[in-house]
């Protein structure tokens, strides 16, 4: 029989032993899965203290196990440690509320959850869980909207009846999606040269409703049979190829892409030719596909004249103001036109003058400004100090605080920098921007000050450092590139812009216009007015301005693509 403490030295030991196997069970309790976070040797360290403040070892006991884990003789003795139990309670309760996160983000609304959705401004989720926010007229989406597709793509931009007309902001594809794109596209490859171009079928999933856009003219007059045509293909979409096809009256499609290797390459940004050679007048259909599905047909008609010229020159029409816009007393307008320069007499805007005299005619019939709440400024009377006095004296004197609307129209040229982009009056120098030209910074706060209810600018002006006719302003002086962006602008802010940054605003020699200038008065006309309701928006003028700009371009061998930076681009123009 033993006695009382052997009894009790027995027990200690069948305890100890039972602890130090249950220390190496990791599914024991909810003690052990926090402490195997720790290194083992701390763990079962830490095991031993705690029994000793249980009361289930003795402390001599204690330290010889410390000794034989630790497999030193000098170690720390055995001390009280703290029972606290909150880092378990807190690693399990982190899980719990994650789980509850992610259920409810599976639970969505669908259809108009915010908002107007017919006609106005609302929030619109589809079945496929793709977002859209923004504009609605008669239940599509129309104006300015943001949609954000379910698989974290984000477009930003101007709809028109459901479909996307202009790109403000594209995000960027998550870098996965990315990879899964690039899979596709290279079987995409291997089915185009097997099956000669004719299975470039895209996932399902995938979405772009924007149609290509052949540019080039629609009828040509050549003398010699031997004739070449010449043209480009563009696209604001999200595929990354064209193909371009080319029929003659019922024949087969003829692939016009260059074929190189056995793999078919893009054009040279998107310019292409053709060679033909005919003795009677045809016409030739061009056919633009992308890997959507989108297509756009244009038909060529082509004239062989032994006895004509080459091509035939294009009639202009005369410019008249014939539509009478309704009267409205709260509008004013500010027209700036410079051709010649005072410290640059061997530059000039061309057509400037002209540009400036003529919207002053529009400005009164078109847009039913009273001739006295006109303020126009040509040449020697645009010098800097007389379009400051204007902006500072003049127009407070004709706004009455958000009740006025502003139209200014400016026909020179520009000038970029670090600080901004610039306005070059009649005594102004680009070598000398800030001390003698007028930056868009200016500009606008002198106009925010006198309070208009909306400001509507027209700038056929380059920010290319170049003339329109493409002669460099000044030599060797630095060009910067600076691009606008709404986030620049007031609110109720809309400026039309007469070309991209690094493009040259040009003019049409036989109209004796700008570009831009000619066919934004042809669009206040009335051809603007593309859903013919008697009243011209800004998105309407832009669209229109969109195509007839970047065509008369074409036709010198010039790119020139006008811009708009609004946060009302439905906002009326004008009525008739």
């Amino acid at each position: 029989m033993y006695t009382l403490c052997e009894m009790k030295r027995l027990l200690g030991h069948l305890l100890l032993v039972l602890c130090l196997g249950l220390m190496f069970n990791t599914s024991v309790s909810a003690e052990t899965k926090w402490i195997t976070k720790k290194t083992s040797k701390t763990s079962k360290v830490k095991t031993l203290e705690q029994m000793y403040v249980d009361g289930l070892l003795t402390r001599s006991e204690c330290i010889k196990s410390k000794k034989k884990i630790l497999k030193s003789q000098s170690v720390p003795g055995c001390k009280k440690i703290g029972t606290k139990k909150e880092p378990k309670a807190t690693y399990i309760t982190k899980k719990k509320e994650k789980k509850k996160v992610v259920k409810k983000k599976v639970a969505k609304k669908q259809g108009c959850i915010k908002g107007n959705c017919s006609t106005g401004q609302g929030t619109f989720i589809y079945k496929s869980g793709d977002k859209y926010v923004g504009g609605w007229k008669y239940r599509e989406r129309h104006g300015q909207g943001t949609y954000t597709y379910a698989d974290g793509r984000i477009v930003k931009g101007i709809w028109k009846e459901g479909n996307i007309i202009t790109k403000t902001q594209i995000a960027k594809k998550e870098p996965k999606k990315k990879e899964k794109k690039k899979v596709v596209k290279k079987k995409e490859k291997k089915k185009v040269v097997k099956k000669k171009v004719k299975k470039y079928v895209p996932e399902e999933t995938q979405e772009d409703n924007i149609k290509p856009k052949i540019e080039i003219a629609s009828s040509f007059t050549f003398k010699n049979p031997e004739y070449l045509l010449k043209g480009k293909v563009t696209d604001k979409g999200e595929s990354e190829k064209i193909y371009l096809f080319a029929q003659k009256a019922k024949g087969k499609e003829i692939l016009l892409n260059p074929v190189v290797g056995g793999k078919i390459k893009q054009f040279k940004n998107g310019r292409f030719e053709i060679e033909r050679f005919s003795l009677e007048n045809e016409e030739i259909k061009l056919i633009a596909r992308d890997e959507y599905r989108n297509e756009t047909i244009k038909v060529v008609k082509v004239n062989i004249a032994m006895e004509e010229e080459t091509e035939v020159a294009s009639v202009y029409d005369e410019l008249k103001p014939t539509l009478k816009g309704i009267r409205d007393n709260k509008r004013v307008a500010i027209i700036i036109g410079v051709e010649s320069y005072e410290k640059l007499p061997e530059v000039k805007a061309l057509y400037a003058n002209n540009d400036a005299e003529m919207f002053k005619n529009f400005a009164n019939r078109s847009l039913g400004i009273r001739p006295s709440n006109i303020k126009v400024l040509i040449d020697s009377k645009a010098r800097k100090m007389d379009i400051i006095e204007t902006l500072k004296l003049w127009l407070p004197k004709k706004i009455t605080p958000n009740q006025t609307e502003l139209f200014v129209f400016f026909s020179s040229h520009g000038y970029p920098s670090e600080e901004g982009l610039y306005l070059i009056p009649q005594d102004g120098d680009p070598r000398l921007l800030e001390e003698s030209a007028l930056s868009h910074k200016y500009i606008i706060d002198r106009i925010v000050k006198a309070k208009p209810k909306s400001v509507t600018m027209f700038l056929d002006a380059c920010y290319s450092g170049r003339s329109k006719t493409g002669k460099v302003l000044v030599a060797g002086l630095k060009q910067i590139d600076h691009v606008a962006t709404s986030e620049d602008i007031p609110t109720n802010f809309n400026i039309f812009s007469s070309s991209k940054g690094d493009q040259v605003s040009a003019t049409i020699k036989e109209a004796e216009h700008g570009i831009f200038s000619y066919y934004l008065m042809k669009g206040l006309a009335g051809e603007a007015d593309l859903n013919k309701d008697k009243q011209i928006s800004n998105n309407e003028l832009f669209v229109y301005l969109q195509d007839s700009v970047s065509q008369e371009a074409f036709k010198q061998n010039r790119d020139q693509n006008p811009i708009l930076t609004s946060q009302n681009p439905d906002q009326i123009l004008m009525k008739y």
